[in-house]
């Protein structure tokens, strides 16, 4: 046995809520890939959110190191794929909206610099996944993956500075509550597999099936206000659907919708 969480120490393998409840990430990440309009990077993203789903049922249904890498691998990839990607929007905005004070020389620095970010970004990502196969590095695999978390947090925050300052208050709003939501189900992720450790009470069992929702759910928001922010345009908008999943809707279309109306 490859772990033991809360569920594992009270009732055994396998662990049924965990087990079931990752389905909603495997459901959050074939969602958001039913979105016609979604370019091949947002796709990968929301395909390898459905992998981290499938890995987690294995995991906590047999609890084993195969299965535990089936889960923390695409979790590993999952981060640093986001990371690349918050990069290369910053990048791309930052570069349209300094196109005609940029000299060669500055668009020259700000590409090898983005370049040798890249580099860095592998490198790291590379380096956790082969340290997470080792036996004496495994336990410290929560710590490095809420680091990374936080660095795209930073990704994030700096997107928020550049973009469109029209819809920036909207936006920004959004990222509070979803950048939240993720926080929030880390932090109950925590405390109840912490706990258990002392204290068997059947309440904690709770913990881990509402960090499976509400990660889910907060990763297939964040992906989706990325996205929006890289059109950092006019024509579209974001929206909540009726269980508060974001959408990116085309505003002109909303606009003459409600004319008709």
């Amino acid at each position: 046995m490859d772990h033991s969480f809360c569920e594992a120490s009270i009732n055994g393998l396998p662990e049924y809520y965990n087990s079931i409840s990752s389905l909603f990430i495997i459901m959050f990440g074939l969602y958001g890939m039913m979105n016609k309009t979604n370019e091949l990077f947002i796709d990968i993203l929301y395909a390898n959110l459905s992998v981290v789903g499938f890995g987690s049922v294995g995991y906590h249904w047999y609890g084993n190191i195969g299965w535990g890498l089936l889960d923390e691998i695409p979790m590993i990839l999952a981060i640093y794929t986001g990371i690349v990607y918050a990069d290369n929007v910053h990048y791309l905005i930052y570069n349209n909206n300094n196109m005609n004070t940029n000299n060669s020389i500055e668009l020259k620095q700000i590409i090898n610099q983005k370049k040798g970010r890249l580099l860095l970004y592998f490198l790291s990502m590379v380096t956790v996944i082969i340290t997470n196969v080792m036996e004496n590095f495994r336990r410290v695999f929560p710590a490095v993956f809420t680091g990374a978390v936080l660095y795209l947090y930073y990704k994030i925050f700096l997107l928020l500075q550049i973009m469109n300052p029209i819809v920036k208050p909207q936006v920004t709003t959004t990222a509070k509550n979803t950048l939240c939501t993720i926080a929030a189900s880390g932090t109950i992720w925590v405390t109840t597999e912490i706990s258990c450790n002392y204290f068997k009470y059947r309440i904690f069992l709770l913990g881990h099936p509402m960090w499976h929702f509400f990660i889910g759910h907060g990763f297939y928001n964040l992906i989706q206000l990325v996205y929006f922010i890289k059109q950092n345009n006019m024509k579209n908008k974001l929206s909540y659907n009726k269980i508060y999943l974001l959408q990116i809707e085309n505003a002109e279309n909303e606009m003459s919708k409600n004319a008709k109306i």
